[in-house]
Parts: structure tokens; sequence; C-alpha cells
């Protein structure tokens, strides 16, 4: 069976411990040159807002949209922030799901399978957001071991149209770089 080419980022799904999952509230700085999708890794800046997590930064958490006021006074929610957008000198409020104990669902890049769960693996960015329904196309990289990375596996998602040796598998990771976690994991398990 061929699974669904069609990254969307991550998408919370349970919490580790059983909590509830929350989110938090985050800045987005004035005029932030770089588009940021619901269920993109999101890190912290040097001045305390929220930026795309890249390769090699440590992830505070997923975002899941943003408000903020025009230059005319209009309120505006949505799902994305589109790059470059003026909120009067001041901050978007942005939503980030921000415990470290929240496992989330994303697709790989390429080819996986169960041998999979428990290693690590980085994210990979190579496919642009939707403007049109504000999604991700963050995914997880096909390059998985135990050494330092981004994500753990922790398991496929058992649904029949999953095939978890196929390329473009769906599976279960935690954000184990995770800038709140009290001790960042850096090694495999």
């Amino acid at each position: 069976m061929a699974n669904s080419n069609n990254p969307n980022g991550f998408t919370p799904a349970y919490h580790l411990t059983g909590g509830t999952i929350r989110m938090n509230e985050m800045r987005i700085a004035d005029d932030y040159a770089t588009s940021i999708f619901a269920g993109d890794l999101v890190s912290q800046a040097a001045d305390g807002t929220i930026a795309v997590a890249g390769e090699g930064d440590q992830p505070i958490g997923v975002f899941a949209g943003c408000s903020y006021t025009k230059d005319s006074g209009e309120v505006v929610f949505s799902s994305h922030w589109a790059a470059s957008t003026s909120v009067n000198g001041s901050y978007a409020t942005a939503n980030v799901y921000s415990d470290p104990n929240i496992a989330y669902r994303a697709q790989f890049e390429a080819a996986s399978g169960i041998a999979d769960i428990g290693q690590l693996a980085d994210m990979e960015t190579t496919h642009a957001g939707s403007t049109v329904n504000g999604r991700s196309g963050q995914e997880i990289s096909s390059t998985t071991g135990t050494t330092t990375a981004t994500l753990r596996i922790l398991d496929f998602v058992d649904s029949p149209d999953n095939d978890s040796e196929s390329d473009n598998a769906e599976a279960y990771v935690q954000i184990v770089e995770h800038k709140l976690s009290e001790a960042p994991v850096a090694t495999g398990v």
C-alpha cells in the first residue's frame, strides 16, 4: 500500500503523562520576515520572540496560529503568520504547544520502519507551508539513529492507510531537544 505524500507539520496527538494538551501565548516580532504555519516547530529568538526552528535550533514547541492588530486597527486571527506582517511596531500573539510532554503526529520524508521506534530523527523543512489552509509542510527526516537529533520516534500511527514500512509513513514523535525540558536528551535510548 502506498502512503499519501502529504506533509502537514506536527499535530498534537496525546500527552505522554496523561495530562491535558494546552497552548501558551508567545510573541512574534513585528515584521518577522519568515512565514510560520500551523504545525511548524518553532524556537525562541534571543529577543524572546518565536521563530521557525531550523536545523540545529532547540524547539520551544509547535505553532498553532496567531492574532495581531493591523495598522488599520483591524484584529486578525490566522492559522499562519505571513512573512513581514506589520503589527504597528508591537508584537503578534502566537499560540504555541510548548509542553515537552506532548507527542505529535507527523509524516516521514521517505521510507521508515518499525525498527525506527526509539530512534532519533531531525525535522525536514524542504516543503513550504500552505497559505490556503495555513498548514505546515514540515515532516520527519528519513535519517534516524541514536545520536543527537531533535525528535524521538515513539510509534507508528496504527491505521489501515498507514504502512510503516513505506515512504511517507505517519508516526508519533516527541521533541527531545525541547527548550523547556529539564535536561534535553542528546543520545539514543
